[in-house]
């Protein structure tokens, strides 16, 4: 049986993958990045990495791979890249404007994203952001996803409990931050997350297309 929609107050969406389609774009930033580090790796390998944060698939990837340079090097040497690959493109997800709009209408809506912030600036429209309460990037906490800690940081500075506030996300560790945070998850399969792996991570159900968000809160 599905949750009412009067339960929820709170509707935190995570960005890349979810809201915008950039997991493209971060994914051949880091390859561009590797390869001028003389490190060619595999597809499938840097995919199943791409859940978390930057600093977190360096990290990873030092395990794997003994790359030259501080991780704080590469990780600003990636980012140029993929604001050389963003430009100007358009990367909302279709509908998304449309949808934000009314959903602010009947909710606060937040964001918890493992980019920074200045990625967030120059990624996501400003209109867009003007709609949320909230935006928690991986620079406002010590640890990122799966750890609960952004969505704390929601519950606190818009003063709600964990049972008034929803999820939305695309990776299995947005789903595992909510199931650490204690509140319910929606995931969406517009990542590179599969519907199984986002339900076994915890996820209520999911959506092929965020705009089912609606019909799934009405």
């Amino acid at each position: 049986m599905k949750k009412s929609v009067k339960k929820y107050k709170v509707l935190i969406f995570d960005l890349d993958g979810t809201l915008i389609d950039t997991m493209p774009i971060h994914f051949q930033a880091f390859k561009e990045t590797l390869k001028s580090h003389g490190i060619k790796i595999k597809d499938s390998v840097l995919r199943d990495f791409m859940e978390g944060s930057t600093k977190y698939i360096l990290e990873e990837i030092k395990k794997l791979y003994n790359f030259s340079g501080t991780i704080e090097d590469i990780r600003e040497e990636r980012r140029y890249h993929y604001f050389r690959l963003l430009r100007k493109k358009n990367i909302l997800f279709p509908g998304v404007k449309k949808l934000l709009k009314e959903l602010s209408k009947e909710y606060k809506l937040a964001i918890a994203t493992g980019s920074s912030r200045t990625s967030v600036k120059y990624s996501f429209e400003k209109e867009l952001q003007k709609l949320f309460f909230l935006i928690v990037t991986i620079n406002d906490v010590k640890r990122g996803k799966p750890f609960p800690d952004q969505l704390k940081l929601v519950f606190k500075k818009l003063n709600v409990k964990p049972s008034e506030c929803l999820m939305i996300g695309d990776t299995t560790f947005d789903i595992l931050s909510a199931k650490n945070a204690k509140i319910d998850s929606i995931g969406v399969t517009t990542g590179y997350n599969t519907k199984k792996e986002l339900i076994d991570a915890g996820a209520m159900i999911t959506l092929k297309d965020i705009r089912d968000i609606k019909n799934y809160l009405n």
